[in-house]
């Protein structure tokens, strides 16, 4: 039976093209891909930098430090586990990963302090400001 009358069947049936798609081969699906300098990723949190305030400008701060404007990051939060779902939506050139429980052996990915702990805690300044430095090597 050729595509265009089996077409025909269907249709005579009011059966809706969606439902009778062959396979996942056989339909072009286009993922468009949100580009991107640097994203940066929290888990959820109550000290969000997804949210305008104080943890979200130190945040703008850091990064401006090393020359990233507001413009070329893309700040979300996740839960932890849907980290490699979240990394395949993006075309990232950079990725700054800011949790204890988010890891990625990605050359590309960095991981440092929440913005909200080093104002707590000066001391993880230092090591945040040398994975910075790292991050804008990558971005040149």
């Amino acid at each position: 039976m050729s595509q265009l009358e089996r077409s025909d069947y269907l249709e005579a049936f009011d059966v809706p093209a969606f439902l009778y798609a062959e396979s996942a081969d056989a339909i072009e699906v286009s993922i468009q891909k949100i580009c991107t300098p640097c994203l940066v990723i929290e888990t959820q949190n109550a000290h969000s930098f997804c949210q305008t305030g104080k943890i979200q400008d130190f945040l703008f701060k850091m990064l401006g430090a090393i020359g990233l404007e507001k413009a070329n990051v893309k700040c979300i939060a996740i839960d932890a586990v849907d980290l490699e779902y979240t990394l395949g939506q993006y075309d990232a050139k950079t990725v700054l990963l800011m949790s204890k429980s988010l890891s990625s052996d990605v050359q590309a990915h960095f991981s440092t302090y929440h913005p909200s702990e080093i104002l707590v805690n000066e001391t993880f300044k230092r090591e945040a400001w040398e994975v910075l430095k790292q991050l804008q090597q990558c971005l040149k």
